[in-house]
Protein backbone atom coordinates (compact mmCIF):
# COMPACT_ATOMS: atom_id res chain seq x y z
CA UNK A 1 0.00 0.00 0.00
CA UNK A 2 2.57 2.68 0.73
CA UNK A 3 4.39 1.32 -2.59
CA UNK A 4 1.46 2.98 -4.13
CA UNK A 5 1.04 5.65 -2.77
CA UNK A 6 4.69 6.90 -2.93
CA UNK A 7 4.16 6.29 -7.02
CA UNK A 8 1.07 7.86 -6.97
CA UNK A 9 3.45 10.95 -5.57
CA UNK A 10 5.98 10.50 -8.14
CA UNK A 11 3.56 11.11 -11.03
CA UNK A 12 2.21 13.92 -9.09
CA UNK A 13 5.41 15.43 -9.09
CA UNK A 14 6.73 14.74 -12.50
CA UNK A 15 3.05 16.46 -14.10
CA UNK A 16 4.25 19.91 -13.38
CA UNK A 17 8.13 19.35 -14.59
CA UNK A 18 6.46 17.41 -17.94
CA UNK A 19 4.27 20.02 -18.56
CA UNK A 20 6.53 22.75 -18.66
CA UNK A 21 8.96 20.81 -20.64
CA UNK A 22 6.09 20.52 -23.33
CA UNK A 23 5.06 23.82 -23.31
CA UNK A 24 8.35 25.59 -24.24
CA UNK A 25 9.46 22.48 -26.63
CA UNK A 26 5.49 21.99 -28.69
CA UNK A 27 6.56 22.57 -32.29
CA UNK A 28 3.27 24.71 -33.57
CA UNK A 29 4.96 25.35 -36.47
CA UNK A 30 4.01 22.71 -39.28
CA UNK A 31 0.18 24.09 -40.22
CA UNK A 32 -0.13 27.02 -42.64
CA UNK A 33 -3.72 27.72 -42.10
CA UNK A 34 -2.88 29.26 -38.65
CA UNK A 35 -2.31 33.18 -38.51
CA UNK A 36 1.39 34.74 -37.53
CA UNK A 37 -0.78 35.70 -34.47
CA UNK A 38 -1.54 32.33 -33.74
CA UNK A 39 2.12 30.95 -34.53
CA UNK A 40 3.84 32.87 -32.08
CA UNK A 41 1.23 32.84 -29.40
CA UNK A 42 3.51 30.36 -26.96
CA UNK A 43 5.73 32.70 -27.80
CA UNK A 44 5.32 35.69 -26.42
CA UNK A 45 4.42 33.82 -23.33
CA UNK A 46 7.60 33.24 -22.75
CA UNK A 47 8.65 36.99 -22.36
CA UNK A 48 7.14 36.45 -18.67
CA UNK A 49 9.79 34.64 -17.84
CA UNK A 50 12.25 36.76 -19.15
CA UNK A 51 14.22 37.11 -15.94
CA UNK A 52 14.00 33.36 -15.25
CA UNK A 53 17.11 31.46 -14.58
CA UNK A 54 17.14 27.98 -16.76
CA UNK A 55 18.19 25.12 -14.41
CA UNK A 56 20.84 23.32 -16.64
CA UNK A 57 22.25 20.78 -14.60
CA UNK A 58 18.98 18.60 -15.85
CA UNK A 59 21.59 18.09 -19.38
CA UNK A 60 23.82 15.57 -18.92
CA UNK A 61 25.17 16.69 -22.85
CA UNK A 62 24.63 19.19 -25.69
CA UNK A 63 23.00 17.22 -28.30
CA UNK A 64 20.29 16.14 -25.83
CA UNK A 65 19.24 20.27 -25.47
CA UNK A 66 19.30 20.38 -29.26
CA UNK A 67 16.93 17.43 -30.00
CA UNK A 68 14.86 19.36 -27.33
CA UNK A 69 13.99 22.00 -30.66
CA UNK A 70 10.50 21.23 -32.66
CA UNK A 71 12.00 21.48 -35.42
CA UNK A 72 15.03 19.29 -37.67
CA UNK A 73 18.18 20.05 -36.63
CA UNK A 74 21.24 19.28 -38.72
CA UNK A 75 24.60 18.02 -37.05
CA UNK A 76 27.25 19.40 -39.94
CA UNK A 77 27.13 22.99 -40.14
CA UNK A 78 25.38 24.95 -42.70
CA UNK A 79 25.61 28.51 -43.13
CA UNK A 80 22.33 28.92 -44.56
CA UNK A 81 20.46 26.22 -42.56
CA UNK A 82 19.32 25.32 -39.38
CA UNK A 83 22.25 23.19 -37.93
CA UNK A 84 24.73 23.02 -35.59
CA UNK A 85 28.93 22.24 -35.27
CA UNK A 86 28.78 19.08 -33.22
CA UNK A 87 31.94 17.48 -32.16
CA UNK A 88 30.16 14.01 -31.66
CA UNK A 89 30.57 13.38 -27.74
CA UNK A 90 29.11 15.95 -25.87
CA UNK A 91 30.03 19.42 -27.09
CA UNK A 92 27.96 21.62 -29.65
CA UNK A 93 30.35 24.84 -30.61
CA UNK A 94 28.39 26.27 -33.38
CA UNK A 95 24.36 26.56 -33.75
CA UNK A 96 22.62 28.24 -36.90
CA UNK A 97 18.43 28.83 -36.40
CA UNK A 98 17.19 30.01 -40.08
CA UNK A 99 13.48 29.98 -40.41
CA UNK A 100 12.09 27.96 -38.00
CA UNK A 101 10.02 29.53 -34.94
CA UNK A 102 9.88 28.72 -31.16
CA UNK A 103 13.52 27.22 -30.40
CA UNK A 104 13.63 25.76 -27.10
CA UNK A 105 15.04 27.70 -23.95
CA UNK A 106 17.32 25.19 -22.98
CA UNK A 107 19.79 26.32 -25.86
CA UNK A 108 20.87 28.96 -22.90
CA UNK A 109 22.23 25.70 -21.78
CA UNK A 110 24.71 25.39 -24.81
CA UNK A 111 27.78 26.63 -22.76
CA UNK A 112 30.42 25.21 -25.30
CA UNK A 113 29.14 27.82 -27.73
CA UNK A 114 31.37 30.04 -29.62
CA UNK A 115 29.10 30.75 -32.55
CA UNK A 116 24.81 31.62 -32.30
CA UNK A 117 23.17 33.03 -35.30
CA UNK A 118 19.33 33.28 -35.29
CA UNK A 119 18.08 34.34 -38.44
CA UNK A 120 14.41 34.49 -39.11
CA UNK A 121 13.20 33.15 -35.38
CA UNK A 122 12.21 34.06 -32.39
CA UNK A 123 13.62 33.43 -29.43
CA UNK A 124 13.10 35.35 -26.34
CA UNK A 125 16.58 36.66 -25.21
CA UNK A 126 16.56 35.90 -21.53
CA UNK A 127 19.08 37.11 -18.87
CA UNK A 128 20.07 33.39 -19.31
CA UNK A 129 22.23 34.89 -22.20
CA UNK A 130 25.14 35.26 -19.81
CA UNK A 131 25.37 31.44 -19.82
CA UNK A 132 27.48 31.77 -23.06
CA UNK A 133 30.83 32.04 -21.83
CA UNK A 134 32.69 31.51 -24.69
CA UNK A 135 30.70 32.92 -27.71
CA UNK A 136 32.79 34.76 -30.24
CA UNK A 137 30.13 35.16 -32.73
CA UNK A 138 25.85 36.59 -32.06
CA UNK A 139 23.91 37.14 -35.07
CA UNK A 140 20.27 37.82 -34.61
CA UNK A 141 18.58 38.81 -37.34
CA UNK A 142 14.67 39.74 -37.73
CA UNK A 143 13.16 38.25 -34.40
CA UNK A 144 9.01 38.64 -35.47
CA UNK A 145 9.54 41.54 -32.45
CA UNK A 146 10.01 39.40 -29.93
CA UNK A 147 12.60 41.54 -28.47
CA UNK A 148 11.33 44.36 -26.58
CA UNK A 149 12.73 48.02 -27.02
CA UNK A 150 16.18 46.94 -24.65
CA UNK A 151 18.44 43.92 -24.44
CA UNK A 152 19.20 42.53 -21.07
CA UNK A 153 22.25 44.20 -19.22
CA UNK A 154 23.61 40.17 -18.63
CA UNK A 155 24.60 41.08 -23.02
CA UNK A 156 27.73 42.69 -20.95
CA UNK A 157 29.01 39.44 -19.85
CA UNK A 158 29.79 37.78 -23.02
CA UNK A 159 33.31 38.14 -22.46
CA UNK A 160 34.54 36.59 -25.66
CA UNK A 161 32.22 38.15 -27.80
CA UNK A 162 34.23 39.90 -30.83
CA UNK A 163 31.38 40.09 -33.38
CA UNK A 164 28.03 41.26 -32.78
CA UNK A 165 25.49 42.04 -35.70
CA UNK A 166 21.78 43.08 -34.30
CA UNK A 167 19.29 43.76 -37.76
CA UNK A 168 16.00 43.67 -38.57
CA UNK A 169 14.58 43.75 -34.96
CA UNK A 170 11.60 45.73 -34.61
CA UNK A 171 11.68 47.21 -31.18
CA UNK A 172 14.71 47.77 -30.32
CA UNK A 173 15.70 51.42 -29.32
CA UNK A 174 18.94 51.07 -27.97
CA UNK A 175 22.05 48.69 -26.55
CA UNK A 176 22.52 48.68 -22.56
CA UNK A 177 25.10 50.70 -20.76
CA UNK A 178 26.60 46.68 -20.04
CA UNK A 179 27.97 46.95 -23.12
CA UNK A 180 31.12 48.81 -22.18
CA UNK A 181 32.49 44.84 -20.84
CA UNK A 182 32.71 43.73 -24.19
CA UNK A 183 35.91 44.68 -24.36
CA UNK A 184 37.34 41.64 -26.66
CA UNK A 185 34.38 43.21 -29.39
CA UNK A 186 36.04 43.92 -33.02
CA UNK A 187 32.62 44.18 -35.24
CA UNK A 188 29.68 46.26 -34.43
CA UNK A 189 26.89 46.35 -36.94
CA UNK A 190 23.15 47.85 -36.30
CA UNK A 191 21.42 47.34 -39.44
CA UNK A 192 17.84 47.99 -40.06
CA UNK A 193 16.14 48.60 -36.69
CA UNK A 194 13.79 50.80 -37.09
CA UNK A 195 13.10 52.76 -33.49
CA UNK A 196 16.66 52.03 -32.33
CA UNK A 197 17.90 55.61 -31.05
CA UNK A 198 20.72 55.54 -28.58
CA UNK A 199 24.39 54.24 -28.43
CA UNK A 200 25.55 55.08 -24.95
CA UNK A 201 28.64 57.19 -25.04
CA UNK A 202 30.44 56.54 -21.95
CA UNK A 203 30.09 52.39 -22.29
CA UNK A 204 31.12 52.32 -26.08
CA UNK A 205 33.99 54.50 -25.21
CA UNK A 206 35.18 51.30 -23.55
CA UNK A 207 35.32 49.06 -26.71
CA UNK A 208 39.17 49.98 -27.54
CA UNK A 209 39.38 46.51 -30.14
CA UNK A 210 36.59 47.94 -32.23
CA UNK A 211 37.81 47.09 -35.09
CA UNK A 212 34.34 47.62 -38.03
CA UNK A 213 31.46 50.04 -36.88
CA UNK A 214 28.31 49.85 -39.17
CA UNK A 215 25.23 52.04 -38.45
CA UNK A 216 22.57 51.21 -41.54
CA UNK A 217 18.83 52.08 -42.17
CA UNK A 218 18.53 53.28 -38.18
CA UNK A 219 16.15 56.01 -39.36
CA UNK A 220 16.42 57.43 -35.71
CA UNK A 221 19.32 57.77 -34.38
CA UNK A 222 20.52 61.06 -34.96
CA UNK A 223 23.96 61.06 -33.15
CA UNK A 224 26.83 59.04 -33.14
CA UNK A 225 29.00 58.56 -30.11
CA UNK A 226 30.78 61.57 -29.58
CA UNK A 227 33.83 59.56 -27.97
CA UNK A 228 34.30 58.04 -31.25
CA UNK A 229 37.63 59.65 -31.61
CA UNK A 230 38.73 56.82 -29.02
CA UNK A 231 38.19 54.24 -30.87
CA UNK A 232 41.70 54.12 -32.25
CA UNK A 233 41.62 50.58 -33.51
CA UNK A 234 38.83 51.54 -35.98
CA UNK A 235 39.46 50.59 -39.53
CA UNK A 236 35.76 50.72 -40.89
CA UNK A 237 33.21 53.01 -40.61
CA UNK A 238 29.93 53.11 -42.37
CA UNK A 239 26.72 55.30 -41.70
CA UNK A 240 23.99 54.87 -43.52
CA UNK A 241 20.49 55.94 -43.90
CA UNK A 242 20.55 57.87 -40.13
CA UNK A 243 19.20 61.02 -38.56
CA UNK A 244 22.33 62.23 -38.27
CA UNK A 245 22.96 66.11 -38.79
CA UNK A 246 26.33 67.05 -38.93
CA UNK A 247 28.98 64.78 -38.92
CA UNK A 248 32.37 65.25 -37.26
CA UNK A 249 35.61 62.81 -37.63
CA UNK A 250 38.87 63.30 -36.43
CA UNK A 251 41.81 61.83 -35.06
CA UNK A 252 41.07 57.86 -36.13
CA UNK A 253 44.44 56.72 -36.74
CA UNK A 254 43.79 53.15 -37.92
CA UNK A 255 40.64 54.56 -40.08
CA UNK A 256 41.17 53.15 -43.75
CA UNK A 257 37.22 53.02 -45.07
CA UNK A 258 34.55 55.38 -44.34
CA UNK A 259 31.02 55.29 -46.24
CA UNK A 260 28.61 58.01 -45.34
CA UNK A 261 25.29 57.08 -47.52
CA UNK A 262 21.53 57.98 -47.48
CA UNK A 263 21.64 60.35 -44.45
CA UNK A 264 18.25 62.23 -44.94
CA UNK A 265 19.53 65.49 -43.24
CA UNK A 266 23.01 65.42 -43.34
CA UNK A 267 24.18 68.58 -44.02
CA UNK A 268 28.24 69.23 -42.91
CA UNK A 269 31.08 66.48 -42.76
CA UNK A 270 34.34 67.76 -41.81
CA UNK A 271 37.25 64.52 -41.66
CA UNK A 272 40.11 65.86 -40.12
CA UNK A 273 43.75 64.32 -39.14
CA UNK A 274 43.69 60.58 -40.86
CA UNK A 275 46.95 59.20 -41.25
CA UNK A 276 45.44 55.87 -42.74
CA UNK A 277 42.44 57.06 -44.96
CA UNK A 278 42.10 54.96 -48.14
CA UNK A 279 38.72 55.08 -49.20
CA UNK A 280 36.10 57.27 -48.77
CA UNK A 281 32.67 56.77 -50.28
CA UNK A 282 29.76 59.84 -49.74
CA UNK A 283 26.74 58.72 -51.78
CA UNK A 284 22.73 60.17 -51.94
CA UNK A 285 23.33 62.56 -48.69
CA UNK A 286 20.28 64.67 -50.12
CA UNK A 287 20.80 67.74 -47.38
CA UNK A 288 24.87 67.56 -47.85
CA UNK A 289 25.61 71.15 -48.41
CA UNK A 290 29.47 71.21 -47.62
CA UNK A 291 32.38 68.47 -47.27
CA UNK A 292 35.67 69.26 -46.19
CA UNK A 293 39.09 67.42 -45.42
CA UNK A 294 41.82 68.75 -43.64
CA UNK A 295 45.49 67.35 -42.90
CA UNK A 296 44.75 63.96 -43.93
CA UNK A 297 48.92 63.06 -44.01
CA UNK A 298 50.21 59.81 -44.52
CA UNK A 299 52.66 59.25 -47.31
CA UNK A 300 51.85 55.74 -47.53
CA UNK A 301 47.77 55.16 -47.82
CA UNK A 302 46.32 54.99 -51.21
CA UNK A 303 43.29 57.20 -50.82
CA UNK A 304 40.38 57.29 -53.22
CA UNK A 305 37.34 59.73 -52.62
CA UNK A 306 34.21 59.04 -54.53
CA UNK A 307 31.36 61.67 -54.40
CA UNK A 308 27.75 61.12 -56.23
CA UNK A 309 23.99 62.10 -56.09
CA UNK A 310 24.49 64.28 -52.93
CA UNK A 311 21.91 66.79 -54.98
CA UNK A 312 22.32 69.84 -52.74
CA UNK A 313 26.22 69.31 -52.20
CA UNK A 314 27.63 73.17 -52.59
CA UNK A 315 31.37 73.02 -52.01
CA UNK A 316 34.08 70.61 -51.58
CA UNK A 317 37.25 72.12 -50.17
CA UNK A 318 40.81 69.84 -49.45
CA UNK A 319 43.59 71.76 -48.22
CA UNK A 320 46.92 69.68 -46.97
CA UNK A 321 46.04 65.91 -47.74
CA UNK A 322 49.40 64.14 -48.65
CA UNK A 323 48.51 60.85 -48.76
CA UNK A 324 49.01 59.22 -52.58
CA UNK A 325 45.11 59.76 -53.50
CA UNK A 326 44.23 58.21 -56.72
CA UNK A 327 41.14 59.44 -57.47
CA UNK A 328 38.60 62.07 -56.38
CA UNK A 329 35.31 61.28 -58.10
CA UNK A 330 32.43 63.78 -58.18
CA UNK A 331 29.07 62.83 -60.10
CA UNK A 332 25.13 63.90 -60.22
CA UNK A 333 25.41 66.43 -57.33
CA UNK A 334 23.09 68.83 -59.29
CA UNK A 335 23.51 72.24 -56.81
CA UNK A 336 27.42 71.82 -56.38
CA UNK A 337 29.13 74.76 -57.34
CA UNK A 338 32.59 75.14 -56.22
CA UNK A 339 35.57 72.78 -55.68
CA UNK A 340 39.00 73.53 -54.18
CA UNK A 341 41.56 71.50 -54.15
CA UNK A 342 44.89 73.27 -52.62
CA UNK A 343 48.38 71.52 -51.05
CA UNK A 344 47.47 68.06 -52.12
CA UNK A 345 51.11 66.64 -53.04
CA UNK A 346 49.99 63.12 -54.03
CA UNK A 347 46.70 63.62 -55.87
CA UNK A 348 46.62 61.88 -59.50
CA UNK A 349 43.37 62.07 -61.20
CA UNK A 350 40.05 64.01 -60.91
CA UNK A 351 36.49 62.71 -61.87
CA UNK A 352 33.90 65.15 -61.90
CA UNK A 353 30.43 64.67 -63.99
CA UNK A 354 27.20 66.18 -64.14
CA UNK A 355 27.76 69.17 -62.56
CA UNK A 356 25.09 71.55 -63.80
CA UNK A 357 25.82 74.30 -61.69
CA UNK A 358 29.18 73.85 -61.57
CA UNK A 359 31.01 77.58 -61.09
CA UNK A 360 34.75 77.26 -60.24
CA UNK A 361 37.31 74.54 -60.09
CA UNK A 362 40.53 75.37 -59.10
CA UNK A 363 43.80 73.23 -58.22
CA UNK A 364 46.62 74.47 -56.53
CA UNK A 365 49.96 73.47 -55.68
CA UNK A 366 48.85 69.67 -56.78
CA UNK A 367 52.07 68.61 -57.58
CA UNK A 368 51.27 64.73 -58.74
CA UNK A 369 48.24 65.65 -60.38
CA UNK A 370 48.21 64.06 -64.10
CA UNK A 371 44.39 63.84 -65.18
CA UNK A 372 41.43 66.41 -64.81
CA UNK A 373 38.31 64.90 -66.35
CA UNK A 374 35.34 67.34 -66.25
CA UNK A 375 32.16 66.59 -68.04
CA UNK A 376 28.52 66.82 -68.61
CA UNK A 377 29.09 69.87 -66.50
CA UNK A 378 28.31 73.75 -66.83
CA UNK A 379 31.58 75.32 -66.12
CA UNK A 380 30.34 78.74 -66.30
CA UNK A 381 32.85 81.34 -64.46
CA UNK A 382 36.61 79.97 -63.18
CA UNK A 383 39.26 77.11 -63.79
CA UNK A 384 42.43 77.62 -62.49
CA UNK A 385 45.21 76.12 -62.46
CA UNK A 386 48.50 77.44 -60.35
CA UNK A 387 51.30 75.06 -60.10
CA UNK A 388 49.76 72.03 -61.45
CA UNK A 389 53.26 70.66 -62.88
CA UNK A 390 52.49 66.70 -64.24
CA UNK A 391 49.21 67.16 -65.71
CA UNK A 392 49.28 64.96 -68.98
CA UNK A 393 45.27 64.63 -69.61
CA UNK A 394 42.38 67.31 -69.43
CA UNK A 395 38.84 66.20 -70.72
CA UNK A 396 36.36 69.15 -70.39
CA UNK A 397 34.00 67.57 -72.85
CA UNK A 398 29.98 68.86 -72.54
CA UNK A 399 31.11 72.02 -70.52
CA UNK A 400 28.93 74.61 -72.29
CA UNK A 401 32.43 76.63 -72.82
CA UNK A 402 31.95 79.34 -75.27
CA UNK A 403 35.69 80.92 -74.50
CA UNK A 404 38.45 78.86 -74.31
CA UNK A 405 39.76 78.91 -70.47
CA UNK A 406 43.53 80.57 -70.83
CA UNK A 407 44.64 78.94 -67.69
CA UNK A 408 45.07 75.97 -69.58
CA UNK A 409 47.74 77.55 -71.88
CA UNK A 410 49.49 77.46 -68.10
CA UNK A 411 49.68 73.26 -68.26
CA UNK A 412 53.17 73.39 -70.34
CA UNK A 413 52.92 69.30 -69.48
CA UNK A 414 49.59 68.83 -71.56
CA UNK A 415 49.51 65.78 -73.49
CA UNK A 416 45.67 65.35 -74.26
CA UNK A 417 43.13 67.78 -74.15
CA UNK A 418 39.36 67.11 -75.13
CA UNK A 419 37.35 69.89 -75.42
CA UNK A 420 34.52 68.43 -77.41
CA UNK A 421 30.53 68.79 -77.12
CA UNK A 422 30.96 72.73 -76.48
CA UNK A 423 30.38 75.87 -78.23
CA UNK A 424 33.81 77.05 -78.81
CA UNK A 425 34.23 78.87 -81.81
CA UNK A 426 38.56 80.07 -81.88
CA UNK A 427 41.39 79.26 -80.29
CA UNK A 428 44.25 80.87 -78.38
CA UNK A 429 47.16 81.91 -81.12
CA UNK A 430 49.40 81.06 -78.22
CA UNK A 431 48.22 77.41 -78.01
CA UNK A 432 51.06 75.66 -80.02
CA UNK A 433 53.77 77.83 -78.19
CA UNK A 434 51.96 77.46 -74.61
CA UNK A 435 51.01 73.39 -74.70
CA UNK A 436 54.61 72.43 -76.60
CA UNK A 437 53.68 68.70 -75.56
CA UNK A 438 50.23 68.32 -76.87
CA UNK A 439 49.73 65.40 -78.85
CA UNK A 440 46.01 64.93 -79.21
CA UNK A 441 43.68 67.84 -79.36
CA UNK A 442 39.54 66.56 -79.58
CA UNK A 443 37.64 69.26 -80.66
CA UNK A 444 34.47 67.76 -81.88
CA UNK A 445 30.77 69.05 -81.90
CA UNK A 446 31.79 72.79 -81.64
CA UNK A 447 31.18 75.92 -83.25
CA UNK A 448 34.35 75.88 -85.87
CA UNK A 449 33.56 77.72 -89.19
CA UNK A 450 35.87 78.37 -92.13
CA UNK A 451 39.29 76.85 -91.68
CA UNK A 452 40.66 76.06 -88.26
CA UNK A 453 44.02 75.59 -89.94
CA UNK A 454 44.82 79.11 -90.90
CA UNK A 455 45.57 79.78 -86.83
CA UNK A 456 49.39 79.16 -85.63
CA UNK A 457 49.77 75.15 -86.48
CA UNK A 458 50.28 72.70 -83.92
CA UNK A 459 53.16 71.25 -85.27
CA UNK A 460 53.76 68.44 -82.41
CA UNK A 461 50.20 67.48 -82.83
CA UNK A 462 49.95 63.64 -83.72
CA UNK A 463 45.62 63.11 -83.29
CA UNK A 464 43.18 65.67 -84.38
CA UNK A 465 39.52 65.25 -83.94
CA UNK A 466 36.96 67.96 -85.84
CA UNK A 467 33.78 66.10 -86.66
CA UNK A 468 30.76 67.78 -86.12
CA UNK A 469 31.64 71.32 -86.49
CA UNK A 470 31.24 73.58 -89.73
CA UNK A 471 34.34 73.41 -91.53
CA UNK A 472 34.47 74.31 -95.11
CA UNK A 473 38.35 74.21 -95.81
CA UNK A 474 41.59 72.45 -94.77
CA UNK A 475 43.86 74.57 -95.99
CA UNK A 476 47.40 74.47 -94.19
CA UNK A 477 47.01 71.01 -93.44
CA UNK A 478 50.32 70.73 -94.28
CA UNK A 479 51.62 72.90 -91.86
CA UNK A 480 50.62 69.66 -89.12
CA UNK A 481 53.88 67.30 -89.90
CA UNK A 482 53.37 64.62 -87.45
CA UNK A 483 49.43 63.79 -87.66
CA UNK A 484 48.62 60.38 -87.77
CA UNK A 485 45.04 60.58 -86.97
CA UNK A 486 42.67 63.37 -88.74
CA UNK A 487 38.92 62.86 -87.94
CA UNK A 488 37.17 66.06 -90.45
CA UNK A 489 33.67 63.67 -90.86
CA UNK A 490 30.35 66.19 -90.74
CA UNK A 491 31.82 69.13 -91.90
CA UNK A 492 30.99 71.03 -94.75
CA UNK A 493 34.75 70.64 -96.76
CA UNK A 494 34.50 70.56 -100.44
CA UNK A 495 38.04 69.83 -101.09
CA UNK A 496 41.08 68.25 -100.02
CA UNK A 497 44.58 69.78 -100.76
CA UNK A 498 47.14 68.77 -102.26
CA UNK A 499 49.69 69.84 -99.41
CA UNK A 500 47.99 67.09 -97.79
CA UNK A 501 50.95 65.16 -99.27
CA UNK A 502 53.10 67.03 -96.96
CA UNK A 503 52.06 64.71 -94.00
CA UNK A 504 52.65 61.58 -96.43
CA UNK A 505 55.45 60.30 -93.64
CA UNK A 506 52.77 60.26 -90.99
CA UNK A 507 49.44 60.14 -91.26
CA UNK A 508 47.88 56.85 -90.88
CA UNK A 509 43.99 57.31 -90.62
CA UNK A 510 41.75 59.61 -92.20
CA UNK A 511 38.06 60.35 -91.91
CA UNK A 512 36.49 62.82 -93.74
CA UNK A 513 32.76 61.60 -94.29
CA UNK A 514 29.69 63.45 -94.56
CA UNK A 515 31.27 66.42 -96.33
CA UNK A 516 30.76 68.43 -99.44
CA UNK A 517 33.64 66.50 -101.52
CA UNK A 518 33.52 66.17 -105.63
CA UNK A 519 36.97 63.64 -105.42
CA UNK A 520 39.94 62.83 -103.58
CA UNK A 521 43.28 63.84 -105.07
CA UNK A 522 44.44 61.11 -107.05
CA UNK A 523 48.23 61.29 -105.82
CA UNK A 524 46.86 60.86 -102.18
CA UNK A 525 47.42 56.73 -103.35
CA UNK A 526 51.11 57.63 -103.16
CA UNK A 527 50.83 58.61 -98.89
CA UNK A 528 52.96 55.13 -97.70
CA UNK A 529 51.65 55.81 -94.39
CA UNK A 530 48.02 55.92 -94.72
CA UNK A 531 45.90 52.44 -94.13
CA UNK A 532 42.83 54.35 -93.78
CA UNK A 533 40.70 56.56 -95.82
CA UNK A 534 36.95 57.14 -94.91
CA UNK A 535 35.06 59.48 -97.41
CA UNK A 536 31.26 58.04 -97.38
CA UNK A 537 28.20 60.54 -98.33
CA UNK A 538 30.22 62.94 -99.76
CA UNK A 539 28.90 64.28 -103.82
CA UNK A 540 31.46 62.04 -105.06
CA UNK A 541 29.77 61.18 -108.42
CA UNK A 542 29.13 57.32 -109.45
CA UNK A 543 31.62 57.45 -112.23
CA UNK A 544 34.86 58.84 -109.95
CA UNK A 545 34.01 56.32 -107.11
CA UNK A 546 34.28 54.32 -109.32
CA UNK A 547 37.88 54.84 -111.29
CA UNK A 548 39.45 55.89 -107.11
CA UNK A 549 38.34 52.43 -106.13
CA UNK A 550 40.16 51.31 -108.95
CA UNK A 551 43.59 53.81 -109.02
CA UNK A 552 43.46 52.52 -104.88
CA UNK A 553 43.45 49.23 -105.33
CA UNK A 554 46.73 48.11 -105.83
CA UNK A 555 48.11 50.27 -102.46
CA UNK A 556 47.34 49.03 -99.22
CA UNK A 557 44.93 51.73 -98.58
CA UNK A 558 41.96 50.83 -97.19
CA UNK A 559 39.33 53.39 -99.33
CA UNK A 560 35.07 53.38 -98.70
CA UNK A 561 33.33 56.22 -100.12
Amino acid sequence: MRLQVQKKMKKMKMFPSLFIIYFFAINIQGKKTFSNEKKFHFSSISNLVSNAEIDCTIYTNDLKIINLNPFYVRLLLDPSSTSVKYDGVSKVTAFNIFNNVNPSLSIYCLKNLESLQLVNTNLTILSDIKNFQKLTTLVIQSDYGIIGQHLPSELGQLISLSYLKLSYIKNLEDLPNEIEYLIQLETLILQSIPNFNKIPDESIDKLINLRILSLIDLPNLSTIPSTIKNFQSLVQFEISNTSIKNLELGNLDELSTLRIKSNSVLQTIEIANMSLLSSVEIQNNEELLTLKFQNLSSLSSLFSLTMSSNSKLISLDMENISPYVQTISLSDNKQFKIATFKNLSRLDSVYFSFLTNLESVSFENTLSLSSVTITASALSKNLSFFNVPSIETLDLSGCQLTIFPESILTLKSLVKLVMKANQLSTLPLTLSTDLPNLQVLDLSRNNFQGNIFQQPSLIYLRELYLSNNSLVSIDGIGEYPSLKSLDLSYNKILSIPLEIMELSSTLGSLNINYNQLRSIPYSMTNMRRLTSLLATFNNISYDERQYLYQIFHPTSIQLII
